[in-house]
């Protein structure tokens, strides 16, 4: 959420009309593996529709589903509305899904924004039980100078077992280099759980996390922006303390290219670098290709 808020500030406007398609592909050190597929169109007023399907597996556990999701999309200079409206069916269940994403810039440096969620819990649990959340967030960004900006998120999610999670995300970035789009930053996550240590996902009765790192994006060969980042930091929770990492490589289209598409691999853990099979590791690659009409 607070990832797609710092983006925003330089995203170009979106194309008019087009047809886009997303694949996503994840699996962790417990052996989960998710697969999303999706296509969607857009129409020359910011509605359309979109469809996909997923699948989830797990020893000796497997589930399908698909999507089915009206949307919307606006990006002006001063306002950005992302929006979607569907049903998910996952396990042979159905579940509403919904999103909205709402950035408005209030002055020139500062950019205040609504974020809100429904979904499934993705997890082998979550599925066979048909858990959901919904998640609401206010969301705010301000540059202070030319070479630093600092942005956050902060709201609940709420689960159908029950559980409340109140969230913080925090952002601090300072640009080091202008031509190679180097920035140094600070980034923290805290919540808790007022029903921890629940079963079907991880809920530790609190977590604060804080990580520094270096981020990059740059053209390359005049053709393709490649874009970086490698973090390292300390999470604990009521139970531990532990040292945490992630890192991501992509590559994208040119912003003035009519076809827009990019290629993200990313990865990340929730436990010691040096615990051996321990450890819990998640690895996600992203693709997405984007076609005018």
């Amino acid at each position: 959420m607070l990832r797609a808020l710092l983006l925003a500030a330089t995203a170009t406007p979106a194309a008019a009309q087009d047809v886009s398609t997303r694949l996503y592909a994840s699996r962790d050190s417990d052996s989960f593996h998710e697969w999303v597929a999706s296509v969607g169109y857009t129409g020359a007023q910011g509605f359309g529709l979109k469809a996909g399907g997923m699948r989830y597996s797990a020893p000796a556990w497997a589930a399908d589903g698909g999507l089915l999701a009206a949307t919307y999309r606006s990006h002006g200079a001063d306002r950005q509305v992302d929006a979607s409206l569907g049903v998910a069916r996952v396990g042979g269940q159905d579940h509403a899904v919904a999103a909205l994403d709402v950035l408005q810039k209030v002055a020139p440096d500062t950019t205040l924004g609504f974020s809100g969620e429904r979904d499934y819990v993705n997890s082998v649990r979550g599925i066979d039980q048909g858990l959901t959340f919904n998640s609401l967030a206010l969301v705010a960004d301000h540059a202070f100078n030319e070479r630093f900006n600092v942005g956050m998120a902060g709201g609940v999610a709420l689960f159908s077992n029950d559980n409340r999670r109140p969230f913080l995300r925090t952002r601090w970035n300072a640009s080091l280099d202008a031509d190679w789009g180097l920035n140094a930053y600070l980034k923290t996550r805290s919540y808790r759980n007022t029903s921890p240590n629940r079963p079907e996902y991880y809920s530790p009765e609190r977590l604060n996390e804080v990580s520094l790192g270096l981020s990059s994006r740059f053209v390359a060969a005049e053709r393709f922006v490649v874009s970086a980042h490698v973090d390292g930091g300390s999470q604990h929770t009521d139970a531990a303390s532990q040292p945490i990492w992630s890192y991501s490589i992509g590559l994208g289209s040119m912003r003035n290219s009519r076809w827009r598409w990019s290629l993200a691999l990313q990865a990340s853990n929730a436990a010691s670098l040096l615990s051996g099979s321990s450890a819990y590791r998640y690895t996600s690659l992203l693709g997405q290709l984007s076609m005018p009409l």
